[in-house]
C-alpha cells in the first residue's frame, strides 16, 4: 500500500452518504398560483413542508391586510425561493431595490392547529404576516429608503391557525444589498416541535461545525508557535479562522440570539462577505506552505492572489452596497472556481507522480469542488438544494488535519532517528571534548606566550628618559585595549636642548596594529635624526610609506613635535591626528591646530609647520584620539571639552596627568579601554 493511498473505509463513507443523499422521497406539493393544498397532508407523519413555489407577487406594492382581491392590483407570481432580480426562478427581474408583497394561501387539513414557520434569509428587511398578524419581523419595511433600516431576523415562530386556511403575507424592502433581493431560502412549515426539533439540528450541527474548525485553529496556531519553521501549520489555522467564523455568520446564524453584536446587518453582511473572500488568498497561501517546489513561484496563483486584495478590500471598508455588488460575488465565484479547476488537474498530475501529499489532497479537492460548485448555482438559484460548503470544507479541514499529522509525525519519527544516532555519537563525545580542550588550552597557551613576548618587545621599543638637569619634564602613559597596541611613540633628544617627540595611531586594534607600529617604527628610525622642519620629516615619512606599502594599505595618523628649549620654540606638525592640547602658566588649557591628511593615503601630500613660544611652566599634552573617544555603557562621548576641562587644572603636570586616566578609566566602567590610550605630558621648567 502506498503511503499517500486513501483509506478504503473513508472512500467507502463518502460514496455511502453521497448515494443516501440520491435516494428518492416523497414528492411533497408546490404552492401552485399562490395556493398550496395540504388537505392531504398528515404534519405528524409527513414532517414538515418548505412553502416553495409560485408566490402571489406584488411589486412597489404593500398590501392592506386581509382585503379582497378587488382592491388590490392583478398578482404577478414569483419562484420562492428567489432573488427578485435574478436566478433562474425568475421569468421577470426587477430592480434590486425597492420593495414588494409576498403572498400565498395555505389550505390546511383541519383548524385550530398550532404550527410554526422557519424562517431564514430574507433580504434586507421584512414583516411576516400570517392571517393578519404580524409574528415577526427584520428590520423596518418601508416604501422611501428614507424610512428604510435592513435587518436579519432568523428564527421559529408559532401560531394558532383558527381556521382551516393560511393566509402568509410578507412585506419585503431592500435599498442596501446589491446583489440580490427577496425571499432566499425556503420557509418552512409544521408542527411547532417538528420545526423546533429541524432548527435545533440545523444549529447543532453549524454549532459542531465552528467549534470542531475553531478547536482546529487554536490547534494548529499553538503548533506553528511551537515550530515556527513551518509555516503550514499557520496558514491552515488562518484558514480554520476564516471558514468557522464565515459559518457563524449564515446559515442557522448561531450567534444571533447570544450576542447583540451579530443582530446588526452591516456586521452581519461585511462578516459574512469578508471571511468568504479571505477563503481565496487563505487557501493559495496554504497550498502554497504545503508544495513550496510545486506552487511557490506559480505564475496562475500569484496573479489570483493579488487579484484577491480588492475583494478583501472592498469587504473590510467599502459601504455594504459596493462589496456585495455582483461584480464582487461573481468575481469571487470566478476566481475560486478558476483556482480550484486548476488545482485539480496539477494535483491530478502530481498524485500520478506520487508526490507526498497530492493524493489526499486531490480526493478532498473532488468534495470541495462538488459543494463549491453547489452552493454558486444554489447561491444563484439555478438548482434547487442546500448549502454544502460546510460540510465539503468541513470534510476538507479533516483530510488536511491528517495529511499535517503525517507530516508532522514524519518530521518526529526523523527527530527521534537523529536522536539515537546523536546518542551514539554522545557515547565518544567526551573524549572529543577532551582531547579538543586539550588541543585549544596547547593553543591558547603558546598564543598567550606569544602575546606575553610581543608586550614585551612592544614595551621595549618605547623609549626610557633620563632627564635629570633638564628644563623640562615628560611623563608617559601607554594603556592599550587589549595585550598589545596599535599606538607608538618615540622620545628623543635630537641636540642638547632639542627634543623631538613622535605620536602614531594605527588604524585597527591588537596584534594587527602593532605590527604596523613596528613597521612605521621602522621607517621613522631612518629619517629621525633629520634636522629639519617637523612639517617635513613627516612628508619623507609619508612618500616612503606610499611607496613601500601601497599594496598593503598602510595608513596612519600622526603628530611630530620639536620643542627647542635654546631658543624656547615648539615646533609642531600633525598629520590627521587630533588638536594635541597646550596650557600656559596660570591660564586655561587650548589646542594646538595644525591640519595635514592622514600618511599613506596621498604620496604628494604636503603639511603644515606650527611655531608656539614657550615659556616657563607652559604644559603641552600629546595624546591619541583614544582619550576623548571612548564611551560609557550608554554610548556617552568622553568628549573633547572634559578633556580640555580636566587639562586645565593647576595642579602639578604628573596628578593632571594621572587624574584624567583615573576619570577615564571610572567613566568606562567594566567593560573598559574600547581605543588604545597614549598621553605625553610635557612641562616647560
Amino acid at each position: 500500500m502506498s503511503k499517500n493511498r486513501i483509506p478504503h473505509w473513508f472512500l467507502g463513507s463518502i460514496l455511502f452518504f453521497f448515494f443516501l443523499g440520491c435516494q428518492p422521497g416523497k414528492e411533497n406539493p408546490k404552492v401552485l398560483k399562490g395556493i398550496l393544498d395540504l388537505r392531504q397532508w398528515n404534519f405528524q407523519t409527513d414532517g414538515n413542508i418548505s412553502l416553495d413555489g409560485e408566490w402571489e407577487f406584488y411589486w412597489n406594492e404593500l398590501l392592506p391586510d386581509l382585503k379582497s382581491k378587488e382592491q388590490i392590483s392583478s398578482p404577478s407570481y414569483i419562484k420562492v425561493p428567489a432573488k427578485w432580480d435574478k436566478g433562474r426562478n425568475v421569468t421577470h427581474k426587477y430592480p434590486s431595490q425597492g420593495y414588494a408583497s409576498y403572498r400565498a394561501k395555505v389550505l390546511l387539513p383541519e383548524a385550530n392547529t398550532q404550527l410554526s414557520l422557519k424562517v431564514s434569509s430574507i433580504s434586507s428587511s421584512y414583516t411576516l404576516f400570517v392571517n393578519g398578524k404580524e409574528i415577526s419581523k427584520g428590520g423596518n419595511v418601508a416604501k422611501e429608503e428614507s424610512e428604510y433600516s435592513p435587518g436579519y431576523k432568523p428564527g421559529v415562530f408559532s401560531f394558532i391557525s383558527d381556521k382551516s386556511e393560511l393566509e402568509i403575507l410578507i412585506y419585503v424592502s431592500n435599498y442596501k444589498y446589491s446583489n440580490g433581493a427577496g425571499i432566499w431560502n425556503s420557509i418552512q412549515l409544521g408542527n411547532t416541535s417538528d420545526i423546533q426539533q429541524a432548527s435545533l439540528r440545523a444549529t447543532m450541527l453549524d454549532s459542531i461545525t465552528f467549534g470542531t474548525l475553531f478547536v482546529m485553529s487554536l490547534y494548529h496556531f499553538t503548533f506553528y508557535l511551537m515550530r515556527r519553521r513551518d509555516p503550514s501549520a499557520l496558514f491552515f489555522a488562518v484558514l480554520c479562522l476564516c471558514i468557522a467564523l464565515r459559518v457563524s455568520f449564515y446559515g442557522e446564524r448561531i450567534f444571533y440570539n447570544v450576542f447583540p453584536l451579530f443582530r446588526n446587518y452591516e456586521f452581519s453582511v461585511r462578516g459574512e462577505i469578508l471571511f468568504l473572500f479571505l477563503l481565496l488568498p487563505g487557501t493559495i497561501l496554504y497550498v502554497q506552505s504545503i508544495f513550496k517546489e510545486q506552487f511557490k513561484k506559480d505564475k496562475v496563483f500569484n496573479i489570483i492572489f493579488y487579484l484577491s486584495f480588492p475583494l478583501v478590500f472592498s469587504a473590510a471598508f467599502l459601504p455594504t452596497k459596493f462589496y456585495t455588488m455582483s461584480f464582487f460575488i461573481n468575481s469571487l465565484e470566478i476566481m475560486m472556481l478558476g483556482i480550484l479547476t486548476y488545482l485539480f488537474f496539477r494535483l491530478a498530475i502530481m498524485s500520478v507522480k506520487r508526490i507526498e501529499g497530492a493524493r489526499i489532497c486531490f480526493f478532498s479537492l473532488v468534495v470541495n469542488l462538488i459543494t463549491v460548485a453547489n452552493d454558486v448555482l444554489y447561491l444563484n438559484k439555478f438548482i434547487d438544494s442546500f448549502y454544502l460548503v460546510p460540510y465539503g470544507v468541513l470534510a476538507l479541514v479533516l483530510s488536511q488535519c491528517i495529511l499535517l499529522a503525517s507530516r508532522f509525525s514524519k518530521g518526529f519519527v526523523l527527530a527521534e532517528d537523529l536522536g539515537e544516532e546523536l546518542k551514539k555519537l554522545n557515547i565518544n563525545l567526551e573524549q572529543i571534548v577532551v582531547e579538543r580542550t586539550e588541543n585549544l588550552n596547547e593553543s591558547l597557551k603558546l598564543l598567550k606566550g606569544d602575546l606575553s613576548l610581543a608586550k614585551k618587545l612592544q614595551q621595549k621599543t618605547l623609549p626610557t628618559l633620563n632627564l635629570n638637569g633638564k628644563n623640562v619634564s615628560i611623563h608617559p602613559y601607554y594603556l592599550p585595549m587589549s595585550e598589545i597596541g596599535g599606538d607608538y611613540y618615540d622620545i628623543f633628544e635630537l641636540e642638547p636642548g632639542y627634543f623631538r617627540l613622535f605620536l602614531v595611531d594605527a588604524t585597527g586594534h591588537g596584534v594587527q596594529a602593532a605590527l604596523l607600529t613596528m613597521t612605521i617604527k621602522a621607517e621613522f628610525e631612518s629619517i629621525k635624526f633629520v634636522k629639519d622642519q617637523p612639517s617635513h620629516i613627516l612628508e619623507l615619512l609619508n612618500a616612503a610609506c606610499c611607496q613601500k606599502y601601497k599594496s598593503i594599505n598602510i595608513i596612519f595618523s600622526a603628530v611630530l613635535a620639536d620643542i627647542d628649549l635654546n631658543n624656547n620654540v615648539l615646533y609642531y606638525s600633525s598629520a590627521g591626528h587630533p588638536p594635541q592640547v597646550l596650557k600656559q602658566k596660570q591660564e586655561g588649557a587650548d589646542y594646538l591646530y595644525s591640519r595635514g591628511p592622514i600618511i599613506g593615503l596621498k604620496k604628494e601630500a604636503t603639511y603644515k609647520n606650527v611655531t608656539v613660544p614657550l615659556l616657563p611652566g607652559n604644559r603641552i599634552f600629546f595624546f591619541s584620539d583614544g582619550i576623548f573617544e571612548e564611551f560609557d555603557q550608554e554610548k556617552k562621548e568622553f568628549g573633547e571639552n572634559r578633556v580640555l576641562s580636566i587639562l586645565s587644572r593647576n595642579t602639578g603636570i604628573q596628578e593632571v596627568a594621572e587624574d584624567l586616566i583615573s576619570e577615564l578609566q571610572i567613566f568606562v566602567g567594566p567593560r573598559g579601554f574600547q581605543d588604545d590610550v597614549t598621553l605625553l605630558a610635557v612641562e616647560v621648567h
